[in-house]
């Protein structure tokens, strides 16, 4: 064999017939070599008996050996969301919490008499609210109340220049001119009548003159007050150096300016209204009252009143009208309560929520007194959290009290603990340490 491939390799033709055959021969080795790699780099990595099926993780498979769904990650999610929710709103140390003696109180439920509850809007009470229109047609050339500004009855609010008022007062000058004369020819008259010297009909004609000036000048000395003038200023009008064109717009009553609907310069006329002045120590609450509730909630019966922006006060009201019409959309009748408003507390246009006790009782979730606490606008009460010294404060909605008690209407739930004692110091912290938003 040797003796051959020496042979073939001194022949030139032979030896490269020989160097292909082994060149090609490699290539086929090199490449089955190449494609096994690539097969085992490929194979996944399994325990034996687990080829072909999904391996679980340690904590799917414990979660199956529990025989429990395994959680997928918006789960994970959203359990941190809800831990996060238990986060303190207030730390404070162990120390300090043995000093102020905290208390822990419980939210419980309790029977509390019955109630309907609707909603309503705070309007002006009509019965108190006055439009503010001219006597006298002309220019505006002053203005004194501003809207929203509190006047009294008689306060000057506007002045218009009138040529209507001077043409009065012209004309008062020579009728009362007319009626001396006439009042002093009556006196002369009724002398000479009682000396003979003339006619009972003279005197009746004298004294009937007289009395035709008498009612003019008592005509007209009114129109003057109805302008604006006083008796003061009637009496010294003298002459026509004392005449003037000026009428004074006055307030009719104590109230607020609740609209202004002139500014100098204007020229205004007997049907304009100039200002609405309305006394809002008494207001209108306009309810909507549904059919199922007309029984209890009749003429006369006693409400309270809360309003959003004042948490824990209580306006007492009276339902004083209910409209006998139904509107037909939405079962309800519109029921008018008068309240008393002291401070202006209840603005026009304010929504309010309006409580009318029921026969019977109901449950409702009540909370210690000294547990509700005020932060700006907002009424809170603080639980206790699992760590020590850890509190959450939590915005509540309260209804009327109900004894030693307050109803929670929404934001705690019966059998959650809340502090009670100290709960002041606790909002006093909260205040000091700024984290209240």
């Amino acid at each position: 064999m040797n003796d051959r491939i020496n042979d073939e390799l001194q022949n030139p033709a032979a030896a490269a017939h020989f160097s292909r055959h082994w060149l090609i021969a490699g290539a086929v080795v090199l490449l089955a070599v190449i494609i096994a790699a690539a097969f085992i780099l490929r194979r996944p990595q399994t325990p034996a008996g687990s080829a072909g099926r999904e391996v679980p993780s340690v904590e799917s498979a414990a979660g199956q050996r529990a025989g429990r769904a395994v959680p997928m990650v918006e789960e994970t999610t959203s359990a941190t969301a809800s831990n996060a929710s238990d986060k303190p709103d207030l730390t404070i140390s162990p120390e300090m919490a043995g000093r102020i003696k905290l208390k822990i109180g419980e939210a419980r439920v309790q029977q509390v008499a019955a109630q309907l509850r609707t909603t309503g809007t705070v309007q002006p009470n009509a019965y108190r609210e006055t439009r503010v229109t001219p006597l006298v047609g002309g220019r505006v050339t002053k203005v004194s109340a501003e809207l929203g500004s509190y006047v009294t009855k008689g306060q000057p609010l506007a002045v218009i220049f009138s040529q209507e008022l001077a043409e009065v007062q012209m004309k008062y000058l020579s009728v009362h001119a007319n009626f001396d004369f006439h009042h002093a020819q009556h006196q002369r008259f009724q002398r000479l009548y009682e000396l003979g010297a003339v006619s009972q009909q003279e005197m009746e004609e004298v004294r009937a003159r007289l009395q035709e000036h008498e009612a003019e000048y008592a005509s007209l000395r009114q129109k003057l007050k109805l302008l604006g003038l006083t008796d003061k200023q009637i009496d010294n009008l003298g002459d026509a150096s004392q005449v003037s064109s000026d009428v004074v717009v006055p307030s009719p009553s104590n109230g607020i300016i609740t609209a202004r609907n002139v500014n100098p310069g204007q020229v205004v006329t007997m049907a304009d209204t100039l200002f609405s002045v309305t006394d809002l120590s008494n207001v209108w609450v306009i309810a909507s009252v549904y059919e199922k509730d007309f029984a209890a909630m009749r003429q006369g019966a006693r409400v309270t009143i809360t309003a959003p922006p004042y948490p824990g006060r209580i306006f007492s009201g009276t339902i004083s009208y209910i409209d006998p019409r139904v509107d037909p959309q939405t079962r309800t009748a519109q029921a008018r309560i008068e309240v008393s408003n002291p401070g202006q507390m209840l603005r026009l246009g304010m929504f309010v929520d309006v409580a009318l006790n029921a026969p019977g009782t109901q449950q409702a979730v009540v909370i210690p007194r000294a547990a509700l606490q005020t932060i700006g606008s907002d009424q809170v009460v603080f639980v206790p959290l699992a760590e020590p010294g850890q509190f959450q404060m939590r915005k509540v909605q309260v209804a009327e009290d109900a004894g030693e008690f307050v109803r929670v209407t929404s934001g705690l739930n019966a059998g959650e603990k809340v502090v009670t004692e100290g709960s002041f110091f606790l909002r006093a912290e909260m205040s000091r340490s700024g984290t209240h938003h």
